[in-house]
C-alpha cells in the first residue's frame, strides 16, 4: 500500500477484494466500500449551502443502512469502529475546501495554520489528507 499507516495496521493486505464503488453520473457523488473508513460516503458541491450537502449525504446514508445484511460496528463508549483511529466516534468528517491566497501569498501555509490551529481547524493542501 501507498499509505505506510495502512500498510503497519494490514488494512491493505487483501487489496483488491472485498472493496467496490459507485459514482453518480455527474461524478459529485460517491459511496466507497471497504477502504481505509470501510464505508465513505462523498458528496462534493460549491457554494455555501452545507446543509444541501449534508442532506444529500443523509440520503446516501440511508439508502447504504437500509441495504439488508449492512451493520455498522458501534461501541457505546467510543461510538462507530473504524479502521482509522481519527475518525473513531461518529466516524464522521467533514471537509471544506476554500482559497486563502492572503494566507499562503508567500508560498508557504504557515500564516493558515497559525490562524486555523486554535480554532481546531487544519489546514491541507489541494490533494487532500498528506498535502
Amino acid at each position: 500500500a501507498a499509505d505506510t499507516y495502512l500498510a503497519s495496521a494490514g488494512i491493505a493486505n487483501d487489496w483488491p477484494y472485498g472493496r467496490g464503488c459507485w459514482q453518480s453520473e455527474d461524478k459529485k457523488k460517491i459511496v466507497w466500500f471497504g477502504e481505509e473508513d470501510q464505508l465513505r460516503i462523498m458528496v462534493m458541491k460549491k457554494g455555501f449551502l452545507l446543509n444541501e450537502v449534508f442532506n444529500e449525504l443523509k440520503e446516501l446514508l440511508d439508502a447504504v443502512e437500509s441495504i439488508e445484511g449492512v451493520d455498522f460496528a458501534k461501541d457505546d463508549t467510543y461510538g462507530y469502529v473504524t479502521s482509522c483511529p481519527t475518525n473513531l466516534g461518529t466516524g464522521m468528517r467533514a471537509s471544506v475546501h476554500v482559497k486563502i491566497p492572503n494566507l499562503t501569498s508567500d508560498g508557504t501555509d504557515a500564516k493558515a495554520k497559525e490562524i486555523a490551529g486554535p480554532l481546531g481547524l487544519s489546514v491541507r493542501g489541494t490533494g487532500g489528507e498528506h498535502t
